[in-house]
């Protein structure tokens, strides 16, 4: 596509289409609230019981397979927290009390195996299906990348080494708090335009603490110990964890949300599709938008497919091939060079996320040398004792073993949470929730994998299962309700970051052209 204004300069050009690209995308919030407010004051979700049906009609019409999908990601989230907490307490007890300090091994270890376990698998699927990585040329996408590792590395080294300094009680309360944290970063950070205090999100909420407070009564039945003022500071330091990791997965979610391809944004709002003469692709496809009144976001997808299942656009209209559009003088990539398909991004996200911690990491080495923090006496000794640390888990086949079972099960909430968040950051915060009762159901099924001195009973650990799975039913419910307001939200946000892509895109361009010029004429 060749824009070009006559003896106007490349700037002017530039200047013109920035214009016309914000009147555009950037819409009134109030007529945009107005529009969205036509969705959900719909007959069809005047009563919780329409809900309901319309939520049982999507499930009938969706495919098994994309429903058998979403339990398993179900059961990677709630197996890997299991076997987390698990796994952790046999690797920290199977080092030897006098030598290397377990806290900063374990950190370290799997942080590296993380990223060396999906470097692996990133490896493999460029060799096999060749995907474009064009998109990593985006600075933006190595900031939000960033941001993932450092709020994984902040989370990882506060909790671990606070966790064994703090009560259980308070471990459960804080943690409780996670579906608020993320309702609110989710208004704040991904711009939701719901109104998250009503009645479901009330009742959702209160279901969910309520199920992480019966999970943990034994704890609470016996009371915080006799030292618990010498752990105030450690349980302080132990609340300011769970944020990070809400945060985490927020900027996940904004990283696929940026860099995922998704036709429709660039078809319907950035370049208008173009006949071209033998295809028919971007055809059909703007008379599938223009049909539905711009409110059908993908046109291959069904009402009742499920937004985070494994499907991934491969093809992309035919009307935005990849070339690059010339605005003036000044050439710049389209908006699908800009992106990549939904398992590299994903793949990329992981990789270069659980990378990034690892580095952060091992810049914190010789904090565990501070008195009060760690078990170094100074910095060399706290290199010492890493290095013994990770000579004994190399050597010792129970080490090894407890560390594999740590790692995969971090393995399988990475890779479960990547797709729960890409639906929704707080539901998957729920779905983690039923970490607690559901472990505590597996430590009474097997005894001999509980090394605390009490557990909660099973008719409690049950309670709490209802409880968490009531509460993020009925916030499922609520996104159902709330469904097209927030794809038409989550567009919003789309075409804004591709906006703001492409106008970095374009000054970068003729930042390079006006250098080039100014040395040619020198």
């Amino acid at each position: 596509m060749v824009a070009g204004d006559g003896g106007n300069s490349p700037q002017q050009s530039s200047h013109a289409h920035s214009i016309n690209h914000v009147s555009i995308g950037e819409r009134n919030d109030d007529e945009f609230r107005t529009e969205n407010e036509e969705f959900i004051d719909d007959e069809g979700y005047s009563s919780v019981g329409a809900v309901f049906s319309k939520f049982l009609e999507r499930v009938r019409r969706t495919h098994p397979s994309r429903i058998a999908w979403v339990v398993f990601l179900i059961f990677l989230v709630t197996s890997g927290n299991a076997m987390q907490v698990v796994g952790l307490n046999f690797w920290l007890r199977s080092f030897p009390k006098d030598g290397a300090p377990g806290n900063f091994t374990t950190l370290a270890v799997s942080s590296l195996l993380f990223g060396l376990i999906f470097f692996f698998m990133l490896v493999v699927y460029i060799i096999v299906a060749r995907p474009s990585l064009a998109y990593l040329r985006c600075a933006c996408g190595w900031r939000i990348l960033f941001l993932i590792g450092l709020a994984d590395a902040v989370n990882s080294y506060m909790a671990i080494y606070a966790a064994s300094h703090t009560p259980e009680v308070l471990q459960a309360l804080f943690t409780s708090l996670v579906p608020v944290y993320a309702a609110g970063f989710t208004k704040w950070i991904l711009e939701d335009m719901r109104k998250y205090w009503n009645v479901w999100i009330l009742t959702s909420f209160f279901l969910i603490v309520s199920g992480v407070v019966v999970a943990s009564a034994y704890h609470f039945a016996h009371g915080f110990g006799d030292d618990s003022k010498g752990k105030a500071w450690w349980s302080l330091i132990f609340f300011f964890s769970v944020p990070p990791t809400v945060l985490m997965n927020i900027w996940q979610n904004l990283y696929m949300i940026q860099f995922t391809y998704d036709p429709s944004p660039e078809e319907s709002h950035f370049f208008p599709p173009q006949p071209r003469r033998g295809r028919r692709g971007s055809m059909m496809f703007s008379d599938s938008v223009k049909k539905n009144g711009g409110k059908e976001f993908n046109a291959d997808r069904s009402d009742g497919d499920v937004a985070f299942s494994p499907c991934e656009t491969t093809h992309a209209p035919e009307s935005s091939n990849g070339e690059r559009h010339r605005f003036g003088e000044i050439e710049i990539p389209s908006t699908q060079s800009m992106q990549g398909t939904d398992t590299v991004v994903k793949l990329v996200m992981l990789t270069c996320g659980t990378t990034i911690q690892f580095v952060l990491i091992m810049l914190t080495l010789p904090m565990d040398a501070i008195p009060w923090w760690g078990g170094s006496k100074s910095v060399d000794d706290a290199w010492t004792n890493f290095h013994e640390g990770i000579r004994f888990v190399f050597h010792s086949s129970k080490n090894s073993l407890y560390c594999m079972v740590y790692t995969l099960g971090f393995l399988f909430t990475y890779i479960g949470s990547a797709y729960l968040n890409q639906y929704s950051v707080t539901l998957c915060s729920m779905i983690g929730q039923l970490s607690s009762p559901f472990t505590a159901l597996i430590l009474i099924i097997v005894p001999k994998w509980n090394l605390e001195k009490g557990y909660t009973p099973w008719y409690l650990s049950l309670l709490a299962i209802v409880f968490l799975c009531v509460g993020s039913f009925i916030y499922t419910l609520w996104e159902e309700k709330t469904d097209e307001e927030k794809r038409c939200g989550e567009r919003r946000l789309k075409e804004k970051l591709m906006l703001e892509m492409q106008h970095s895109a374009l000054s970068t361009r003729l930042r390079s052209n006006s250098t080039f010029i100014f040395t040619t004429e020198e």
